[in-house]
């Protein structure tokens, strides 16, 4: 083993002793110590500037970008890289540039020397969070009611849980139309794991229907409006039935 393995190792066994030495000192006497995060960040910084490349969010295979010309782009929110964090096979990877592509719904970042794009194995994603956005890997099944696997937006985390599919389709013109990206966007309730399609306020209203009198006056006094603003409407809706229940 050369000099420079050998020192990056014992560079991580002193990180992972120091972590260790923390956790037992700060997190027996409270866990939302400042100073106990404060350190836990610093090390992980550390810890992931000693190995470098190694770090396993800079492998994946590479992403080349689609060339045709076209108005708009497949990305969420941007066409430049927007930074996030990625919680890539149990570690956290802050201020990491990335694109969300949703037309693929890929999630993509630079290999180590910024001289490549490389898409992330979706399977090793646990979440990212872009643009005060958290999004969650979910798996399609029968018992769960979702029709695809993919990356959902986490909207509301509470009980029941408010999930967005981001989604944009290239259209290709003819003749003098103007090839371009469009977006779509569908909804869903989360009810002990099984996630409901909803698509306006009586769709709501159906699925939170032990509660259907309080939500329409609660919607009536607060003037949400489904047609819209139908994402901020079911959250806020969903938020209320939430605290009703608790």
């Amino acid at each position: 083993m050369c000099f420079d393995m050998k020192l990056r190792l014992a560079v991580c066994v002193g990180l992972l002793f120091s972590v260790f030495y923390l956790t037992r000192t700060y997190g027996q006497q409270s866990s939302d110590s400042v100073l106990y995060k404060e350190s836990i960040s610093k090390i992980h910084q550390v810890y992931l500037k000693e190995i470098g490349d190694n770090a396993q969010i800079y492998h994946g295979t590479e992403f080349i970008r689609n060339g045709q010309k076209a108005n708009g782009f497949p990305f969420y929110q941007s066409d430049n890289m927007i930074a996030g964090s990625v919680y890539y096979q149990g570690m956290t990877y802050p201020n990491q540039n990335i694109y969300y592509n949703i037309v693929s719904d890929e999630l993509i970042t630079n290999n180590y020397t910024k001289n490549a794009f490389i898409v992330l194995a979706p399977e090793k994603v646990d979440s990212f969070f872009i643009q005060n956005h958290v999004f969650v890997p979910l798996t399609a099944s029968k018992s769960n009611r979702l029709e695809n696997s993919g990356y959902y937006d986490r909207l509301w985390a509470g009980e029941p849980g408010v999930y967005a599919r981001r989604e944009k389709r290239l259209v290709v013109g003819s003749g003098s139309e103007e090839t371009k990206y469009i977006q779509h966007e569908d909804y869903f309730i989360e009810i002990k794991n099984v996630f409901y399609d909803v698509d306006g306020k009586r769709a709501l209203l159906d699925i939170l229907k032990d509660q259907e009198d309080v939500l329409k006056k609660y919607i009536r006094t607060n003037k949400l409006n489904f047609k819209k603003d139908l994402e901020s409407s079911l959250v806020l809706a969903t938020i209320y039935y939430s605290q009703q229940k608790h």
